[in-house]
């Protein structure tokens, strides 16, 4: 397949030349932009770059199945969710409104006339090339004896219009798209497995080809989308995972720089029992400075390993980025484009570093920039995007409650319609739920409770989604959370920390993702709250549980030091007094270390702000 790079990421690679397009530079740009932005899962926007290639380089048959790539499934949109979308236009093959890449993405029908185009370009290719041979010779005849050899070694050299590698590329991808319509319970086994035993075939042939190793690599974790590890223990969940980690990982000893490649294991490695093998691979992703998608990748891997700046710093440089991508492809990257999915991928998890490693102000910039977009007009407009786009709407109120900024929930504006903004509804009013409870006001706090019950019973937050969690599971566990709370603070301690357990229990149940459904980890204010009534024990242990999952969290890590001075204290032998000592001053090192972070600007007292003796008033800015 072929290779471009700059001076700091290869993100393509030259593993087989792709012949036929390079016959055209404008077309060939094209071709290698459209990898490029496949690499970094703008699929849309690549499939269009695909379809330019062909404009210039119309023989180019594996421009045509590369489109129709982008316009299946993928680690994001996987095998049923794809396949459950109805076809556009009855089903019909391929109406105009679907040639062209600016119909609804991804479409099913879109892929399957694409790939049928690659397959038939393959065979008048191929028909082309037999003729060859004879022409060549007749006009070699008719040449001079002095021009003989030159022309002799000029066919020779030059290369044949279409290799096997594109060939039997091209073949796999139309056994992918060839099914329009299945049934979605059947698409793995008629067409997600089939394709991923023919990218195994392509790739046993071209082992050293990058592209090839990423399309088949891919091809099986699509498969298994999210669910190739069981976090936090490290159990293999599927026995594709072994092939995918050796593809990945033999790929890369030859390939290190490919784009491609890095993007793909960070994946693998996010969710296994050693996160930390992705870093070379990070490194090499944060060079991608036009790409915020691949910027933001690397911050997978850093919240595991409690590197918290680096979370806020790149996916601000996600964002950057990706806000000049926005005026370049307007588009590809409107509000009710998937790619725009990805952009707030960038703010969520910025959020999410900045709320666990104490930085308030550079997070709540963050959320306060994406509701300007996630207005309540614009679901108004478009309740089609209220699926997956509408819970990100919130992250203004889960940093307030992190930060303890009591009063300045209970004036924030609540929505309209609530079954227009069913999670920001849901979230305030368990927000205003802990306020009150935690402002003393525990009858209030019932009140806001029950309205927040009656939001979450709605049937349809079973059928939206923040990422990889239903929106329901999400809600069960806030529920859990804030009946704790209010029975802690109406004087029920041991009824609020029952709730309170079970809250942690749904929180770990949750379907794995970055960040977490619920991105306050909910161990911090059972712990908080068991400190305050001087359960030490258990509340060490659920701090010590909490630093395996948030590494180096100051939450936690406050939390901890408390712990350990009542252990010092109440020491009875001077051994144990000093092992103590030594593990204090241990994380006390690393919580001066996470307060040196560029954006830490909150002085953490507590694990939890519910756990402040004083009660807070409005935030002073």
């Amino acid at each position: 397949m072929d290779k471009a790079s700059d001076t700091s990421l290869e993100e393509y690679s030259r593993g087989n030349t792709v012949t036929n397009v390079d016959n055209d530079p404008i077309g060939r740009g094209y071709f290698d932009k459209g990898v490029r932005l496949m690499f970094s899962f703008f699929f849309e926007e690549a499939a269009k770059h695909f379809l330019a290639c062909i404009a210039y380089s119309p023989n180019c048959a594996l421009a045509h199945a590369m489109a129709a790539y982008c316009h299946g499934p993928n680690y994001n949109f996987m095998g049923e969710a794809y396949y459950s979308r109805k076809l556009d236009n009855d089903g019909n093959m391929a109406p105009n409104n679907e040639q062209d890449g600016y119909s609804s993405f991804p479409c099913q029908t879109f892929a399957e006339y694409h790939s049928a185009l690659a397959m038939a370009k393959v065979r008048d290719l191929e028909k082309m090339h037999e003729k060859e041979p004879n022409e060549k010779k007749r006009t070699l005849l008719m040449m001079s004896e002095e021009k003989k050899n030159d022309e002799e070694d000029r066919v020779e050299q030059q290369p044949n219009i279409i290799s096997d590698v594109e060939t039997q590329v091209i073949m796999a991808i139309h056994k992918r798209a060839c099914n329009p319509g299945i049934e979605p319970s059947l698409a793995e086994q008629s067409v997600g497995r089939p394709y991923a035993d023919a990218m195994k075939n392509v790739y046993a042939r071209y082992p050293s080809d990058p592209e090839v190793a990423y399309l088949y690599a891919d091809s099986l974790m699509v498969l298994n989308a999210w669910n190739l590890y069981d976090y936090p223990l490290g159990r293999i969940l599927s026995d594709d995972v072994p092939e995918i980690r050796k593809v990945l990982e033999d790929s890369l000893k030859i390939h290190p720089r490919n784009a491609g490649l890095c993007h793909l294991y960070v994946h693998l490695c996010e969710m296994s029992p050693a996160p930390e093998k992705a870093l070379p691979a990070c490194a090499i992703l944060r060079t991608s400075s036009d790409a915020g998608h691949l910027l933001h990748m690397p911050t997978h891997i850093d919240v595991l390993l409690g590197d918290y700046e680096a979370c806020v710093k790149y996916n601000d440089a996600g964002i950057v980025a990706d806000d000049k991508k926005m005026k370049m492809f307007p588009k590809t990257t409107s509000l009710s484009s998937p790619y725009f999915q990805t952009i707030m991928h960038n703010y969520h998890m910025l959020v999410y570093g900045a709320m666990l490693g104490a930085m308030e102000v550079k997070g709540m910039e963050c959320a306060i920039k994406l509701n300007k977009y996630l207005t309540e007009d614009l679901f108004l407009k478009n309740p089609h995007l209220t699926t997956y786009v509408e819970a990100h709407a919130t992250l203004d109120i889960h940093l307030l409650v992190r930060f303890g900024r009591w009063h300045d929930i209970l004036v924030l504006a609540l929505p309209v319609n609530s079954n227009v903004m069913m999670f920001r509804a849901a979230s305030l009013r368990y927000a205003r739920a802990l306020s009150y409870a935690k402002l003393g006001d525990t009858e209030t706090a019932k009140k806001e409770a029950k309205i927040f019950d009656q939001i979450r019973g709605q049937p349809d937050t079973a059928n939206r989604y923040l990422r990889n969690n239903c929106i329901a599971d999400i809600l069960n566990v806030k529920s859990l959370m804030v009946r704790g709370e209010i029975d802690y603070f109406d004087g029920k301690y041991e009824k609020g920390f029952n709730l309170l357990r079970k809250a942690v229990l749904a929180q770990d149940n949750l379907n794995y993702d970055e960040p977490w459904g619920v991105m306050q980890p909910t161990r911090h204010a059972l712990g908080a709250l068991l400190l305050k009534q001087e359960f030490f024990e258990e509340a060490e242990d659920v701090f010590r549980v909490d630093l395996t999952r948030h590494p180096n969290n100051p939450w936690a890590l406050v939390g901890l030091k408390a712990c350990l001075k009542h252990k010092i204290e109440t020491a009875e032998e001077e051994k144990e007094k000093k092992s103590f000592e030594k593990e204090y001053e241990k994380i006390q090192i690393a919580f001066q270390q996470q307060k040196k972070s560029k954006w830490a600007d909150y002085n953490v007292t507590y694990a939890c702000m519910c756990a402040n003796t004083s009660c807070c008033s409005a935030r002073n800015v």
